[in-house]
């Protein structure tokens, strides 16, 4: 065998040795790790289903995977294959910041059991892809578009990024920051506008397959056809849209929505999710008439746009303590099981009740719809660690900048704006909850292992060199 076939067998073992730790929870579960939205996915992958409150292609994703093989086996496919692409973006991540195959696997090893990251990477959501879709920022902002590698890494980032609308402004933040890094460390203007260009270029194309769907099938072009829904339910919480409606109904406010809205819940969750006690449930989420929940979505666009114009100081102050909420706020497996999880009424219970019924027995007998996952124990492990390993990001980049370190610098500036960017989008654009954060603080512990690992490697071939 030749070095470079040794090389590519030793990559695709370390791979696939990776994907078994990444689906080692849905493994322990018994069933592929679950949320209630993740019926919604399941229901576009197996039948004619077309999401309105979010992007489609995560379901899309699945579906050759979940359809070609019948049953529970089938579903299996899909969080395998989901693990492997997972594993196939860790890998050279680590492989570059270590130099050492062995020093990288133990690495992530390590950052497996010790995070949330298996129980995300496991689980039929797309939160799967967005720490991935930060990893892949950095990894093909390093290099020159021309360079090899490079096309394939962008569009790993795009296939990424269009698995939620959220994606896309993450993958900017995180590409942005590692150039900026680099910027920092004598990267010329040149090199520093055509990767600026091609990570433009990248969020450009996973926006358009956005719109370009929903233009398609909703006739509703727009990134998130409901984002004006889930805006207003947060405004209507941080107390800004009643003084504009207050002032605006009766002489130019939206008709609809002035009549509406002293029957509206002030609470985000009560609006959006308050059943028979919000009207929402019967005139967006179940209208008589499709067509009918649209101009009341645009009616609260009106209203968004206005409150915000009106007081633009109070938004940045609500959005910004959301932010920072956002930012402490995350645990394992915040996944509302059971209760959430084995409703026949809806949620993942309803789509595999609707398309694959052979499938219930295992899922009511997994750990989460039995409620015999240990979560205290859990994020007794992975809560601490993750607030360490936050604390430690600004001395991990100082260190990396004593050492003039491109590579770590960059990987730490893309984790730090993937952060900061995903907390905003939450806790400013929609709500807090601990599984938003979540999906991308097992970052922190990933960079900060494998710096560690990487700056010990230096040291001891310095010490090498230096004794003979």
């Amino acid at each position: 065998m030749t070095g470079g076939s040794a090389a590519r067998a030793r990559d695709i073992g370390a791979i696939a040795l990776l994907a078994v730790g990444l689906l080692s929870p849905a493994l322990w579960n018994r069933f592929p790790l679950i949320f209630p939205d993740s019926g919604t996915y399941l229901a576009i992958a197996f039948g004619h289903d077309y999401a309105i409150d979010r992007s489609s292609i995560y379901g899309f994703f699945l579906k050759p995977f979940v359809t070609t093989v019948p049953g529970l086996a089938g579903l299996w496919l899909g969080i395998v294959v989901q693990c492997l692409l997972f594993a196939a973006i860790l890998w050279p991540a680590a492989r570059l910041l270590t130099g050492s195959a062995r020093t990288a696997l133990v690495a992530l090893g390590a950052t497996i059991l010790l995070s949330s990251l298996g129980w995300h990477a496991g689980q039929f959501m797309p939160d799967a892809f967005t720490g991935a879709t930060v990893l892949l920022g950095w990894l093909a902002a390093r290099r020159d578009p021309g360079a090899a590698g490079a096309p394939s890494l962008w569009l790993a980032a795009i296939a990424a990024a269009s698995m939620h609308y959220t994606h896309i402004p993450v993958l900017l933040a995180a590409a942005f920051a590692a150039l900026l890094a680099e910027k920092l460390l004598g990267l010329g203007w040149t090199a520093f506008g055509r990767r600026a260009l091609a990570a433009l270029a990248a969020a450009a194309a996973a926006l358009l397959l956005q719109v370009g769907l929903n233009a398609a099938v909703l006739h509703r072009p727009a990134p998130a056809p409901m984002g004006s829904l889930f805006l207003y339910a947060r405004l209507s919480e941080d107390g800004l849209i009643a003084p504009w409606l207050a002032d605006h109904c009766g002489r130019d406010g939206p008709r609809r929505l002035c009549a509406l809205a002293p029957s509206l819940p002030r609470g985000s969750q009560q609006l959006l999710w308050g059943g028979a006690a919000s009207p929402i449930t019967y005139l967006v989420w179940h209208p008589r008439v499709e067509a009918d929940r649209w101009p009341l979505i645009e009616e609260m666009g009106q209203a968004n746009r206005g409150a915000i114009r009106d007081r633009p100081l109070a938004f940045l102050a609500s959005s910004a303590r959301g932010t920072l909420r956002q930012l402490v706020h995350f645990a394992a497996l915040d996944d509302e099981c059971p209760v959430g999880c084995h409703d026949r009424r809806g949620g993942i219970a309803f789509a595999l009740t609707r398309y694959r019924p052979e499938a219930l027995p295992a899922l009511d007998a997994s750990r989460q719809v039995t409620d015999t996952t240990p979560k205290r124990l859990l994020r007794a492990v992975t809560t601490p660690i993750a607030i360490l390993a936050l604390l430690a990001l600004p001395f991990l980049m100082a260190a990396g900048w004593r050492r003039r370190d491109r590579d770590s610098l960059g990987l730490l500036a893309a984790i730090i704006a993937g952060l900061v960017t995903n907390a905003a989008l939450a806790g400013a654009l929609s709500d807090v909850h601990d599984r938003y954060q979540s999906r991308v603080v097992w970052l922190a512990p990933f960079a900060a292992l494998l710096l560690l690992a990487r700056w010990r490697s230096n040291y001891r071939l310095i010490a090498r060199l230096r004794t003979h």
